[in-house]
């Protein structure tokens, strides 16, 4: 199997549930880095999944960097490539497929619940999951449905969190999320944490029944990441 490249934003050292999921089921991978790599020589014959993960940055920002990465998303796109989107890799797949992005009136940070809607995905791979559970959240920025699209995920803070186009498939929320991760999310942008709201929790909130919230959030993410691998001999 070619490996699946996971396209990062900010620190790719730090071993996110995604990688463990990959090394734990034999799957080959390897992390680049929009901002300091050159993803422009990607090749994209040589890998068989792009994975686009989020970041602190909007997609309406001015950057050649993301410039180059909404250009390579679209060469995916029209190649019928295997990709998934996190949050603001999310986002820039949406603004690609033509829907909008903008700030939110109310940033969505902490543990929330989404709820999964798979009626609709026909002939495909069955997702069993259940029908709320939670996730973790952390973004400022929102993006509408590209034309298509099939809503699988809906939040109470913000409706759109998740759909499948094709071979796409995005999540609004954070499904990677390790215990080291978290606590250093919470040290690093402590500054930029509003206050408590009912789409914002507390860094005490956020850390309450950690390891009982990430374990049940892998469980799901499991069920997810397989099914959206299976995507490519199916759609």
């Amino acid at each position: 199997m070619l490996p699946i490249y996971i396209v990062c934003h900010a620190d790719c050292k730090p071993p996110s549930y995604l990688c463990s999921y990959f090394d734990k089921n034999n799957i080959l991978y390897k992390k680049i880095n929009a901002i300091n790599d050159d993803i422009n020589s990607l090749d994209l014959n040589a890998i068989s999944g792009l994975i686009f993960m989020g970041g602190p940055y909007s997609v309406n920002d001015n950057h050649l960097w993301l410039k180059d990465e909404l250009l390579l998303i679209q060469e995916a796109i029209d190649r019928d490539i295997l990709i998934m989107g996190v949050c603001f890799g999310a986002q820039l797949i949406s603004k690609v497929l033509g829907a909008k992005v903008c700030k939110t009136d109310h940033m969505e940070l902490g543990w929330h619940m989404v709820g999964t809607d798979v009626s609709n995905l026909g002939h495909l791979q069955p997702l069993d999951l259940e029908k709320n559970f939670e996730v973790f959240e952390w973004h400022e920025d929102v993006f509408s449905l590209p034309e298509g699209a099939i809503p699988i995920f809906s939040g109470s803070n913000h409706e759109n969190q998740g759909y499948l186009l094709g071979k796409i498939f995005v999540m609004q929320f954070h499904l990677e999320m390790t215990e080291h991760m978290i606590n250093d999310w919470l040290r690093q942008y402590q500054d930029c944490i509003p206050e408590a709201s009912p789409s914002v929790q507390a860094p005490e909130q956020i850390t309450e029944r950690l390891n009982e919230r990430l374990d049940d959030m892998h469980a799901h993410a499991d069920k997810i990441y397989d099914w959206w691998l299976s995507l490519g001999s199916q759609v």
